[in-house]
């Protein structure tokens, strides 16, 4: 993963001065500058004003208990929005301007919330290794460690009028209880 996200940095670095080039061979040095500065600061606009705009109404929509998935979204898309503004150069700007309108962001709305629910969503709750991956992960770096929980355990009978047998604890190799246990 790190690779694909170096490739395609190195990739869109190359895309922007090849078109911020060619656009000045068409309409010339100065032009490109100044909409590159343009840019920039629309961007720090967006990111001081609308982001923040957009937060408040995520944070009124969860305090009221309505659904604030559609809100979530909108922001994340402004505030991609507000980055690739500020980014230097016409592609990002471009792409950035695309992402403040509406239009484009709801056709985007459904796609990211398909690619959040698959990163995050679907292996914690639906994956083979239960919903214990996430902590796992989290407690140890990597997914599907075992987990050492203290307790014990009560088996209990077929029959309902036979008492339940207490299991001992569990041991240790050198054959005493655990700490704790």
């Amino acid at each position: 993963m790190p690779l694909v996200l170096l490739a395609l940095l190195l990739g869109g670095a190359v895309v922007e001065v090849l078109v911020a080039v060619r656009v000045a061979d068409l309409i010339g040095v100065l032009p490109v500058v100044l909409l590159l500065l343009g840019g920039s600061l629309l961007g720090a606009r967006v990111l001081s004003r609308r982001a923040i705009q957009a937060w408040r109404r995520v944070g009124a929509a969860a305090q009221g208990g309505g659904p604030v998935g559609r809100r979530v979204a909108d922001t994340g898309l402004v505030v991609l929005a507000g980055v690739l503004l500020v980014l230097p150069g016409l592609v990002s700007g471009a792409l950035g301007l695309l992402l403040l309108l509406p239009p484009v962001r709801a056709v985007l709305r459904p796609v990211i919330g398909a690619l959040v629910l698959r990163r995050f969503a679907l292996p914690v709750v639906l994956g083979a290794r239960g919903a214990g991956w996430a902590f796992d992960r989290a407690r140890t770096g990597r997914p599907g460690a075992p987990a050492d929980v203290e307790g014990h355990a009560t088996e209990r009978a077929p029959h309902a009028d036979a008492p339940p047998t207490i299991l001992p604890p569990r041991v240790d190799g050198d054959g005493a209880p655990r700490s704790g246990a």
